[in-house]
């Protein structure tokens, strides 16, 4: 009967635990397919056993006293006796068949094995797919063959194809023509402008100055322009420009001043709240500490092991980590290296 909701929490969770037993820890895995076998198999669900998680969370207990309505007493004892009779069939070196999940069996003192029945899909996205076979599809001619033997044919029957193959003759294009009569309009008007500086330079107009084309360089034109400018510079009267008056702000010792922000502007707040990072749970405080001395093996120094809740549970933190992002990342981590079924606890 237990096997029954365990199977069900493992659509809906990715980790179950049965207390002093051990979890059963899902993962997705996408959809494969089989080149040598031509077989296709959907999205599945990929679930391990791992006998190290045996602290109880609350999960299959308050499941099962929700589904069979009993007490939180009564059903803690079916999950304990369910616990016995699994570890005494395996202890005898006997698989273990869970009826809607697989066959477990022992390998040695710390390692067991799973095997998930072919007829059973945790994933409810994949929910009615099988896997089948595809049959490949072979073409008996080539594709250079084929397009040798359309060519040939068209050829035959002298089409488009047969046409464009064969070389067009040469064609001039009489609109080139038009690129001559720009340039030299163009050139007509340059001597146009050069004839009428030259005839304002021998009439020694001050138009003449402005004209580049008679200078020796570049240079020659800007310094001169330059020269103009800084002589009528010389000539501003200087006493009628009114001195302006600077006021530098004095430092006094022990005062600072802080720039408000503009136009009102708010400050975006800071997520100052803690997280525990909780990696196992307990019934009573002597086995808390025992775990948490084992996450000090594992080179975490700030393990903490918190108060008892309302529940009666002892829960043992990693660390505690300031703002949800960064909690999040760490979170991540420690679930990827360490424990997939660490989760986040926010300090109250």
């Amino acid at each position: 009967m237990i096997v029954k909701y365990l199977s069900e929490l493992l659509f809906e969770r990715e980790c179950v635990i049965v207390p002093e037993f051990g979890a059963f820890i899902s993962k997705e895995s996408p959809a494969t397919i089989d080149y040598a076998n031509h077989r296709l198999t959907p999205p599945t669900k990929e679930v391990v056993f791992n006998s190290q998680l045996v602290a109880d969370d609350g999960v299959l207990v308050d499941y099962l006293r929700v589904m069979m309505e009993v007490s939180h007493e009564e059903a803690a004892g079916m999950v304990h006796d369910f616990a016995m009779r699994c570890l005494a069939v395996l202890d005898c070196n006997e698989p273990l068949h869970l009826e809607g999940i697989g066959t477990l069996q022992r390998i040695n003192s710390k390692d067991f094995s799973l095997r998930i029945d072919e007829n059973v899909n945790f994933l409810g996205d994949a929910f009615g797919l099988t896997s089948f076979s595809v049959q490949p599809i072979y073409r008996s001619e080539t594709y250079q063959h084929i397009a040798t033997k359309i060519a040939a044919e068209q050829k035959a029957k002298n089409t488009a194809m047969t046409v464009h193959e064969e070389e067009k003759p040469h064609r001039v294009n009489r609109y080139n023509y038009r690129w001559f009569r720009a340039a030299a309009y163009s050139m007509m008007v340059a001597m146009v402008l050069v004839l009428l500086g030259w005839g304002a330079d021998k009439s020694n107009s001050s138009v003449a100055s402005w004209n580049p084309f008679f200078y020796s360089s570049p240079n020659e034109f800007i310094a001169k322009h330059l020269n103009a400018k800084f002589k009528a510079m010389e000539s501003v009267n200087v006493e009628r420009v009114p001195m302006m008056k600077v006021t530098l702000p004095t430092y006094v010792a022990g005062e600072i001043n802080y720039l408000q922000p503009l136009d009102n502007e708010l400050l975006k707040p800071v997520d100052a709240n803690f997280y525990y990072i909780i990696g196992a749970s307990f019934k009573n405080n002597k086995d808390a500490q025992r775990c948490a001395k084992g996450f000090k093996k594992q080179g975490f120094e700030n393990v903490e092991v918190l108060p008892v809740n309302s529940k009666g549970n002892v829960r043992v933190a990693y660390e505690l980590v300031m703002g949800k992002d960064a909690a999040l990342k760490r979170l991540e981590i420690i679930k990827k290296e360490y424990n997939e079924a660490a989760w986040l606890l926010r300090k109250k």
